[in-house]
C-alpha cells in the first residue's frame, strides 16, 4: 500500500470493516442453517439443489463484504476529504483487494462444509468466481469516482490562482467541493440490486407486522416509510438522497428490536450497493 492514502484513514476503515464483518458472520450462519433446515424437511439435505442455494448465499455474502470494504472507505473519505491523483484509483483498488482473504474466509468455510457433507463428487461453482465478480463491480465504481475527481481537479486548475482542491465524496458517488455542499442524487440501479432491496423491504414489513410497538416510533409509521422506499426504488430513476434518508429512519427505528435483527441485517446488506451505510 503506497502512502497516497492517509495511514490514519486506513486504520480507521480497517477497524470499522472488522466490526461489520463480524455482523456478517452471524447473518450468514443463520442463512445457511435455515437453507439446510428447509432442504432437510424436503428430504434434500444432501442434494445438488442445497449446494446451489448455499452457493448463492455465500456469493451474496462475498459481494456484501466487498461492498462493506469499499463503502466504508468511501464513507471515511467523505469526512476527511481526499486529493485526486493519477494513482488514486489504483490505491483504492489495492486497499479493497488487500481484504480478499478476510472477504472469502467465512463464506468459503460454509460452502466447502456443505459441499463436503453432501458427498456429491462433481464440479461445483467456484467461490473465486463470486469474488472476482464482486471485485470487478467495485473496481468499476472506483474508476468512475477517480475519473470524476480528476475532471473536477482539471476544471478547478483552469481558473487562475486556484489551489489544489480537496474533494469530499458524497454517498452513491456524489462529489462535493465544500464541507456544507449537498447533492440530490438520481441513481441508475441494476435489476439484481433492485430485487435484493425489494426482498429486504418485504422482509422488514413482514417482521413489523408482528411488532406491536417500537422504542421511538409507532409501528404503522415505519410501515408507511417502508412502502415509500418501495415506491421510490420502483421508479425508473430513484432519488438517492430521499432513499438514504428514508432508509436511515427505518434502520434507526428497527435496529434495537431483537425480533427484527435478521430483517435489519438484510436491509443493511441490500443498501450497500447503493452507497448507503446503515448504522
Amino acid at each position: 500500500m503506497r502512502a497516497m492514502l492517509d495511514p490514519k484513514v486506513i486504520e480507521v476503515v480497517k477497524r470499522m470493516v472488522l466490526v461489520q464483518f463480524d455482523e456478517r458472520r452471524e447473518q450468514l450462519k443463520r442463512d445457511v442453517e435455515m437453507a439446510q433446515a428447509k432442504a432437510s424437511t424436503r428430504g434434500m439435505a444432501s442434494s445438488g439443489p442445497v449446494i446451489v442455494e448455499v452457493y448463492g448465499l455465500c456469493a451474496h455474502d462475498i459481494e456484501v463484504r466487498t461492498q462493506i470494504v469499499w463503502q466504508t472507505l468511501r464513507k471515511v473519505l467523505l469526512e476527511t476529504g481526499i486529493v485526486p491523483s493519477e494513482v488514486l484509483a489504483e490505491d483504492l483498488k489495492e486497499f479493497v483487494t488487500s481484504h480478499t482473504a478476510a472477504i472469502i474466509a467465512v463464506p468459503s468455510e460454509h460452502y466447502e462444509r456443505v459441499v463436503r457433507n453432501t458427498g456429491i463428487n462433481r464440479q461445483h461453482p467456484s467461490i473465486d468466481t463470486a469474488l472476482q465478480r464482486a471485485i470487478d463491480k467495485v473496481n468499476a465504481d472506483i474508476d468512475f469516482l477517480a475519473l470524476s475527481l480528476m475532471r473536477r481537479q482539471e476544471a478547478e486548475a483552469n481558473h487562475p490562482g486556484s489551489q489544489q482542491p480537496i474533494f469530499n465524496i458524497g454517498s452513491v458517488g456524489a462529489i462535493q467541493t465544500a464541507p456544507s455542499a449537498t447533492a440530490n442524487i438520481t441513481m441508475n440501479i441494476g435489476p439484481e440490486d433492485r430485487e435484493a432491496l425489494l426482498c429486504a423491504l418485504a422482509l422488514v414489513k413482514e417482521g413489523l407486522a408482528g411488532v406491536e410497538s417500537l422504542p421511538a416510533h409507532p409501528t404503522p409509521e415505519i410501515i408507511e416509510l417502508v412502502d415509500e422506499v418501495k415506491s421510490e426504488i420502483e421508479k425508473p430513476k430513484p432519488n438517492g438522497t430521499r432513499l438514504g434518508s428514508l432508509a436511515l429512519t427505518i434502520a434507526t427505528a428497527i435496529q434495537t428490536a431483537g425480533s427484527l435483527q435478521p430483517a435489519y441485517q438484510t436491509l443493511k446488506a441490500a443498501l450497500l450497493p447503493f452507497g448507503i451505510l446503515l448504522p
